[in-house]
């Protein structure tokens, strides 16, 4: 599978989780854009997701063709389309494309 052009229409701000402490001993966690990539989006329907404590929460999966990992990382966040997605899976596929697996919930 080769991803062209036409495919590649969908912009993704990459963030990066920044953590530092305060001059009071607390954590600061802030996240700051990285990178932007560009790919195929493909998102899957929401679900409704029962844990073992019993609070449903609804979640929502999807994949992110791209052409290239640079600047991703497994853990990290995605925001697509006005949305915040974390990055489960980062696979390597055919002639240095990547696909992500996300989810937002």
């Amino acid at each position: 599978m080769s991803l062209s052009a036409r495919d590649v229409r969908t912009p993704a701000g990459v963030y990066g989780l920044d953590d530092s402490e305060t001059a009071f001993g607390g954590r600061v966690r802030d996240m700051t854009v990285s990178a932007t990539v560009w790919g195929d989006f493909r998102p899957g329907a929401p679900s409704v997701q029962t844990p073992s404590d019993g609070q449903p929460f609804v979640s929502q999966t999807a994949d992110f063709l791209c052409r290239s990992s640079e600047g991703l990382s497994l853990g990290g966040w995605l925001s697509v389309r006005g949305h915040d997605w974390r990055i489960l899976s980062l696979d390597e596929i055919a002639d240095g494309q990547v696909r992500l697996r996300l989810e937002r919930i």
